[in-house]
Order: C-alpha cells, then sequence, then structure tokens
C-alpha cells in the first residue's frame, strides 16, 4: 500500500481518506489467504507544522498497532521551499521483487497510482508472479496498468467496507 498516494486518491473520490489498511487489503485479495499486507509511507517532520506531525505520528502508532499489517517509513526532504517523498517508491519496488524472487507470493496486490512502480511490476511478472494494480479510476497508472496481470477498481462500496 502506497500510503500518500492512498490517502489522496481517496479524498479526491471520496472526500475522506480515512480507511482501514488491513480491511481494503481483505477485500482485494478477494478470499485468496493474505500473506502479507505492507503499508509504505513518508514520516512527516516537524518542521512541516506541528499539527501535521502530530497527527501522522497518531496515526503511525495506529497503524502499528493493527494485527498483521506492516508498517515502513520513509522521508520527506524540503527543496526550494517543497517538500517530497524519499525512498518510498524504491521500499515499495525493491520488496515488491524481492519477495517474488524468494517465492514468497504468487499475487502482488498493489495498492497505487504511481507509475515509477511499471518497472518493478515488469520484473515481478518476468519472474513468473502476478501482480494485481488497484486504484481509484481517477489516479490509475496507465504504465502500471499495461504492466500489471489485472486492474482492481476501487469503488465507493469497496471504499465504504473498508472504513475504520
Amino acid at each position: 500500500m502506497d500510503g500518500a498516494n492512498i490517502y489522496r486518491a481517496f479524498r479526491n473520490a471520496f472526500g475522506s481518506g480515512k480507511y482501514a489498511p488491513i480491511k481494503l487489503a481483505t477485500e482485494l485479495a478477494s478470499g485468496r489467504q493474505l500473506v502479507a499486507a505492507r503499508f509504505y509511507i513518508a514520516a512527516v517532520p516537524q518542521q512541516m507544522g506541528a499539527q501535521l506531525y502530530a497527527d501522522q505520528q497518531r496515526f503511525l502508532v495506529h497503524l502499528k498497532q493493527q494485527r498483521g499489517l506492516s508498517v515502513w517509513t520513509g522521508r520527506m526532504a524540503e527543496t526550494n521551499g517543497r517538500w517530497y517523498e524519499k525512498g518510498v517508491d524504491v521500499k515499495i519496488a525493491t520488496d515488491m521483487v524481492a519477495m517474488a524472487y524468494a517465492g514468497e507470493y504468487d499475487v502482488a496486490v498493489l495498492i497505487s497510482g504511481d507509475g515509477d512502480l511499471a518497472p518493478a511490476v515488469h520484473e515481478v511478472r518476468r519472474l513468473g508472479r502476478a501482480v494485481e494494480n488497484a486504484m481509484v479510476r481517477a489516479r490509475r497508472s496507465w504504465h502500471l496498468i499495461q504492466e500489471s496481470s489485472k486492474f482492481l477498481e476501487i469503488e465507493r462500496n469497496l471504499f465504504e467496507r473498508c472504513q475504520p
């Protein structure tokens, strides 16, 4: 799960970025065994604002308490007054390929609309694993869809079933 990417997509499409990641993973597994659920996000530094920092810290504590969910945090970097996530895409890609190579899964469900992950999806498929890309229609990536085995559209009814 590409945390920030999902949050922005859900807020744009459904008016809220709140959802339960394990519920979402379970729904997208569609009855298959859920081997692992991983959530990737960049940690907000205090320099981005005290309230934003405090809100994300509470959110991260909540996520880390979720049974069956692994949370990985990257970092934020500032350039010319703008903040950017650093390391998140690379970690998602690395984990997908490493786990595929190790035979840890048959099907990966990548919840992201970030086309930069398309080369990792291509490599995972080259290793003989399937990759299903899930995202709201308005934020999907053509490149990810082209490389993926299947596209799973996250519609409002699915989003509502994944409420905390």
